[in-house]
């Protein structure tokens, strides 16, 4: 099998690197002939213990520039499974008169699947850069009582709260931090030089992400900085409300993502709106940020047409956008989760795992349902529940008030 993808590699191996920005992988390819691996990457950048171990492991090291040798030098009747769709026709053409088994690579869902040690490292990682968000925000809040911030700043000012947790390893993505109308940007990435000024008044979206030893997160939340107006109120709570309507979705087993983004959409469908990019996307475990396969779209690509599969930690995050005024969006990461059994088979069900409160300032309370209205309350509890321990009392006080049940 030939592997060509930097987070397969790296997730079949549990090895991670910083040769790629925000995503911890290494420049490499891997080969594996059934007893034996061999990574082709710069020696010079692996230490002589883990030369060791890996050797140990029958992992051999080869000159990332040998790759092409050894494959033409395989033997052309050995069968050799080569994902197309993650190869490079360079290679594909080495190995033309090799007998060559075109397949997906099995290495896509099994690490798609998170397995019960991963899955409790990400509901920890999830305190931690809670924890991280609501210093970040707090320092927001306070110096705008004396002072402008750039969009950039407060970029900087999140990385900074996440670098102090243990285990940080670096950013998971370019902070998106949209102040008024650069909200509407869809992938805004502010710049020094030009990004805007926040005053305490207007809308922000803000959507960034940190890697950890223990988990990969991404998490966007929007707020208004003074008084909304009824337009952005409603807007927000549509989009609330679709997050949620996703987020307590209870669906039958092979239940794909195309069928799941409407629930995502439907508040905003009733009123003739939309927002022109995909509900949500995999996550991987301190891995890339955007990870096939699953996801919630409405279209027929890969993520629309995979099924949803215990384990899988995919992002939630509905939005809508007014182009020259403000975005908004509302993203948390869901693990999928046995729900149940009945004659009609099995089921499953979203377990949200992103711990920060959702601003309730923006929310047009009347609009929502006895259980939307529960499901909040009770996710700001468990948001309370696991960050409160970690807090000083100033920290805590600011985090109940941001939790106040509506």
């Amino acid at each position: 099998m030939l592997l060509t993808a930097l987070d397969e590699i790296a997730w079949l191996l549990n090895l991670r690197g910083r040769d790629v920005e925000c995503n911890p992988v290494f420049i490499a390819y891997a080969v594996w002939d059934g007893t034996h691996m061999f990574l082709f990457t710069d020696p010079d950048k692996i230490n002589d213990e883990l030369k060791g171990i890996l050797q140990g492991s029958d992992i051999f090291i080869e000159p990332y520039e040998s790759i092409n040798n050894f494959l033409q030098n395989l033997p052309t009747d050995l069968p050799i499974l080569v994902d197309a769709g993650k190869t490079s026709h360079a290679l594909c053409e080495l190995l033309k008169s090799h007998n060559i088994i075109w397949g997906d690579s099995p290495i896509t869902m099994q690490k798609a699947v998170k397995n019960a040690t991963e899955q409790q490292h990400i509901r920890h990682v999830m305190v931690k850069d809670g924890v991280a968000l609501l210093r970040a925000y707090r320092w927001l809040e306070e110096t705008l009582t004396h002072r402008e911030v750039s969009e950039a700043e407060f970029a900087a000012q999140i990385a900074h709260s996440r670098s102090l947790m243990p285990g940080y390893f670096g950013e998971s993505f370019n902070a998106i931090i949209g102040y008024q109308s650069n909200g509407a940007i869809i992938h805004y990435k502010p710049d020094e030089e030009t990004s805007a000024m926040i005053r305490p008044e207007g809308m922000l979206l803000v959507d960034s992400g940190g890697q950890y030893l223990d988990g990969t997160t991404d998490t966007t939340r929007t707020h208004h900085l003074s008084t909304p107006t009824a337009e952005q109120k409603l807007h927000y709570t549509l989009v609330l409300q679709g997050h949620i309507s996703l987020a307590m979705a209870v669906f039958p087993e092979g239940t794909k993502g195309i069928q799941l983004d409407l629930l995502a959409r439907q508040h905003l469908w009733q009123r003739h709106l939309n927002f022109g990019h995909g509900t949500g996307h995999g996550v991987g475990f301190f891995m890339n940020v955007h990870e096939p396969p699953q996801g919630f779209v409405a279209s027929l690509n890969e993520r629309g047409t995979t099924a949803h599969e215990p384990g899988m930690l995919t992002s939630n995050e509905p939005g809508f956008y007014v182009n020259g005024s403000y975005g908004i969006r509302i993203e948390n990461l869901v693990l999928c989760q046995p729900a149940g059994e009945s004659t009609f088979g099995k089921f499953n069900k979203f377990e949200t795992v992103t711990l920060f409160p959702i601003d309730t300032n923006l929310i047009e309370v009347d609009l929502m349902s006895p259980a939307e209205k529960k499901w909040l309350n009770d996710y700001h509890v468990k948001v309370m529940q696991f960050l409160g321990p970690h807090l000083e009392m100033q920290e805590r006080e600011w985090l109940e008030k941001k939790c106040q049940p509506i």
